[in-house]
């Protein structure tokens, strides 16, 4: 089965594509089931689109995307089946997709709350040209769904029996479960993120100066190399693919702090998985699917309002069998439940469906 992605992403650079297909390519390799990528973002497009501004090159550039796209789709008839990673283009109704859809069967992944508006931080209004209602004709005209989270596969349910929910998945070689932390000092208390989420921290400043002013506890901020948290201590890096999973390991407690919104209600939070899946203990705000992949008190901790996230860092820093068990079960979870290995079987079986 030899399977055309068309994704709006380069390989390797979005979280959302390597915690999916890029990881899934090794299972179903296994299965005789190959990618070739048709990718809808160029070099010059990726330059400018996540800065402010340059709206009028922007618009050039997408331009030029959109047309790059509608040629690499007409080789979609040479394949067995289409994997569209979230869409085809990333403007525009489904056009390509409705196009695609008539000559072979689509595989339509589903990652994020797609289907709600929201103004981008960077480009404002014009994210409301990626035509939000879309979602639905795709989850129409495709053969299979495959969704990461119980709100979406809620949603394409609506419009598709043939659903698969899939979470994002961390690779269990690389991701290797709980390990005893042998070193001492300061209990170091982290978050991992990216440039563009790193404004959630502000959502616990407060909780962070409380806790940073205990002489017990570091706090380490991976993902931005300036998280504008002046006036609290704090080390910061900017993510290294290369040194991830080692960067992650010098946390003990991890955290997941989200803003309430029509986007975040319904969100996967894929930096749960991979604390867990090192036996980090993590503490997160009960929104998206937080709550069914935390059991609170058990595998970690969930918290909303200042006072409840003081009390619990507080918690866990103060606690080290506490942290520990819980790290353990934590591990546990995440590696029965969001491994690449775990979800093997099930990734194929979806794959499979859309020619069956």
């Amino acid at each position: 089965m030899h399977v055309l992605v068309l994704t709006p992403y380069p390989y390797g650079m979005v979280a959302g594509p390597r915690s999916s297909f890029e990881l899934w390519e090794r299972v179903l390799a296994d299965a005789g089931i190959t990618f070739e990528y048709a990718v809808f973002e160029t070099d010059a497009l990726h330059e400018v689109l996540y800065a402010p501004g340059h709206m009028a090159q922007k618009a050039r550039e997408m331009l030029r995307s959109y047309a790059g796209m509608v040629g690499k789709a007409r080789r979609a008839p040479r394949y067995d089946a289409v994997l569209v990673n979230r869409e085809a283009a990333l403007i525009g109704p489904a056009l390509i997709e409705r196009w695609v859809a008539r000559k072979v069967p689509i595989l339509y992944l589903l990652d994020d709350p797609l289907y709600v508006p929201y103004r981008s931080p960077a480009n404002g209004a014009l994210a409301y040209l990626k035509v939000f209602g879309k979602v639905k004709t795709l989850c129409r005209i495709a053969r299979v769904v495959l969704a990461n989270s119980p709100h979406h596969v809620a949603f394409a349910r609506q419009f598709n029996p043939n659903v698969w929910e899939i979470p994002s998945v961390v690779d269990a070689d690389i991701y290797t479960g709980w390990q005893p932390r042998e070193r001492s000092g300061p209990v170091r208390v982290g978050w991992s993120g990216s440039p563009s989420t790193v404004r959630n921290l502000q959502l616990i400043r407060g909780p962070l100066e409380r806790v940073a002013a205990r002489d017990d506890v570091t706090l380490r901020f991976l993902g931005a190399d300036d998280v504008d948290l002046d006036g609290i201590p704090h080390h910061a890096k900017a993510w290294d693919p290369a040194t991830e999973v080692h960067d992650l390991r010098a946390f003990d407690v991890g955290l997941a702090p989200l803003p309430e919104t029509p986007w975040t209600k319904r969100k996967f939070i894929l930096k749960l998985v991979q604390y867990m899946a090192l036996g980090i203990p993590p503490i997160a705000t009960p929104l998206g699917a937080n709550p069914s992949v935390i059991e609170h008190g058990v595998s970690g901790l969930l918290a909303d309002g200042d006072d409840a996230w003081v009390a619990a860092i507080d918690q866990l820093v103060n606690d080290r069998a506490l942290r520990e068990e819980m790290g353990k079960r934590a591990a546990e979870v995440a590696h029965r439940r969001y491994t690449l290995q775990s979800n093997a079987e099930k990734i194929v079986a979806a794959f499979r469906s859309a020619t069956g």
